[in-house]
């Protein structure tokens, strides 16, 4: 997986419940507080290269497992929006 510059809100929130994981977990698994997940997700800030990195690091440990297929990349898995859902 490789994270650029052009990470967002959206795709960190999309990802992170991809992954299962609370904005706590989340943060706890990048090394990061709660509120800076927060406030990465409203878009009120950008993660750093180095929290890119570990987020980066989150996503292809996760890809070995079985939370998502071997064939699926975490871009696929970000990019996935399930239909049929409301607008949370």
């Amino acid at each position: 997986m490789n994270l650029s510059d052009q990470l967002n809100g959206v795709q960190i929130k999309e990802l992170r419940k991809g992954l299962g994981l609370t904005q706590e977990e989340f943060a706890h698994a990048v090394a990061v507080t709660f509120s800076t997940v927060n406030r990465w997700e409203n878009g009120h800030a950008k993660p750093s290269k180095l929290a890119r990195r570990a987020i980066e690091q989150l996503g292809n440990s996760q890809e070995q497992t079985t939370l998502v297929q071997p064939s699926q990349s975490i871009e696929e898995l970000v990019s996935h929006r399930p239909t049929g859902t409301g607008n949370f």
